[in-house]
């Protein structure tokens, strides 16, 4: 007798079950959304329109989706290749929660969902491009390069002592000078002392791995292999 009386009447727990499905409903739908809290999802927002660059680590890339969603098609980009967050979006699914929209340097675009972009984020997305020592330092060369070319195009040389001293080779004729701007300095220099008194004073410049050049009287007179002196 007690049981039943405990009982409530059909009609009175259908009011209560209707209140309960919009909390069910928000807990199956927004459980994802509600994962991360107001100030992780701004921390997240700051990674957007940053560039980053793939790097292979041990052999393993970071993957990237065709869409906002671990169905959608997956794709490895290639190694060193650079790509910028164009925005963060929610998932298609509960989880992950929130996707990265990247652009690829490559024109193509992809999703990477933010927890697998954190934990890969300094392994194998880099902040930094990891050619950019090698760029640096081409960059560096380029612009020595075109300082020395007008510095050359600006001597009162010949016009074909100025094109053999831009390749870097030596041609008969050179001066000392335009020698030395051609070739730098030479790993040796021999004072050829059984010159006949009529040719005048020589010397011979002996590079290593180069040419070994004879001067008569401050010019070039010879261009000799280290082989073809060897002989």
């Amino acid at each position: 007798m007690a049981n039943r009386s405990r009982q409530l009447p059909s009609h009175r727990r259908l009011p209560g079950l209707l209140l309960l499905l919009p909390a069910f409903f928000f807990l199956t739908t927004g459980f994802a959304s509600s994962r991360y809290n107001e100030r992780q999802l701004e921390a997240f927002g700051r990674y957007v329109g940053k560039t980053y660059w793939v790097m292979a680590e041990e052999g393993k890339r970071a993957i990237f989706f065709s869409a906002p969603s671990p169905a959608a098609t997956s794709f490895l980009p290639e190694p060193k290749e650079s790509f910028q967050i164009a925005e963060m979006v929610e998932g298609a699914t509960q989880r992950p929660a929130y996707y990265y929209k990247v652009s690829f340097a490559s024109g193509r675009e992809g999703y990477i969902d933010v927890d697998s972009f954190l934990e890969q984020l300094n392994l194998t997305l880099l902040t930094v491009d990891p050619d950019r020592g090698q760029k640096m330092r081409s960059a560096k060369e380029s612009e020595g390069e075109s300082k020395r070319a007008a510095r050359i195009r600006a001597q009162p040389w010949p016009e074909h002592i100025k094109e053999a001293v831009l390749q870097r080779k030596a041609v008969l004729g050179m001066t000392v000078k335009e020698a030395r701007e051609a070739l730098g300095k030479p790993t040796r220099v021999v004072k050829v002392r059984d010159a006949s008194p009529l040719m005048g004073q020589q010397e011979q410049w002996i590079y290593q791995s180069g040419p070994v050049l004879t001067f008569t009287n401050g010019l070039v007179t010879r261009i000799q292999t280290v082989e073809a002196k060897n002989e």
